[in-house]
């Protein structure tokens, strides 16, 4: 069942986590700021009705500043060539989901090989699936892509949900294919996270990061 199915009005809000260590810190403060601003007053209710012994573990600033460096210390072991990017879904004013999680890889585009994105994304399925995927086309800023939303199961992550996407975009060098990732638990994220993914799309196609260069493709 989809968001719109449940009658959800869900937004959502998509950032890149920098790449550059120099700009760390100034990041880090303003998500520390955004989640303030997002879960604070949240934060303090909690801390006045906290009747535990002992102070409440936490500020909404203290949460903002483990959550960046969380994501940080993600992003930092990705190849020259992947980005990660972080999100929350809103359902009206108050968010729901956060932090959502998409890996985002950048290859030169194989025009002479159309089947292997498809492949890449699993459309026909992958063998952790438990049912059939479902495939939707997606027309953005700059290019077309696809994208594949699936239940699957695994050993490592049980009952979870799928998305894998791929959008071709022109590039000054050459068409540079994007790959993007995401799996997520909980039907209710399930519900929500192809809509998510499309978001990212859209984002990424209107405002590309120039300075991720793609890699070369091993055709194995």
């Amino acid at each position: 069942m989809t968001a719109q199915q449940l009658g959800l009005d869900v937004s959502w809000y998509w950032d890149w986590v920098p790449a550059d260590p120099a700009a760390a810190a100034d990041w880090t403060a303003s998500l520390a700021t955004l989640l303030d601003e997002w879960v604070g007053a949240q934060v303090a209710a909690a801390r006045a009705a906290w009747t535990e012994d002992g102070e409440f573990p936490f500020t909404a600033g203290e949460m903002g500043t483990a959550v960046a460096r969380d994501l940080l210390e993600r992003a930092a072991g990705l190849p020259a060539n992947c980005r990660l990017i972080w999100g929350a879904g809103f359902v009206g004013d108050q968010p729901r989901w956060l932090p959502l999680l998409v890996l985002a890889e950048f290859r030169r585009a194989r025009p002479e090989d159309p089947a292997y994105l498809m492949a890449t994304v699993g459309a026909e399925g992958f063998p952790e699936d438990v049912r059939e995927p479902a495939v939707d086309y997606v027309t953005t800023e700059n290019g077309d892509g696809v994208r594949v939303v699936a239940l699957a199961r695994s050993e490592g992550e049980g009952l979870h949900g799928r998305v894998n996407a791929a959008l071709r975009m022109e590039g000054p060098a050459g068409d540079i294919d994007v790959l993007l990732t995401t799996r997520v638990g909980g039907l209710d994220k399930l519900a929500v996270i192809g809509p998510a993914v499309e978001a990212v799309m859209h984002m990424i196609a209107a405002d590309p990061p120039r300075f991720v260069p793609p890699a070369e493709e091993d055709p194995a």
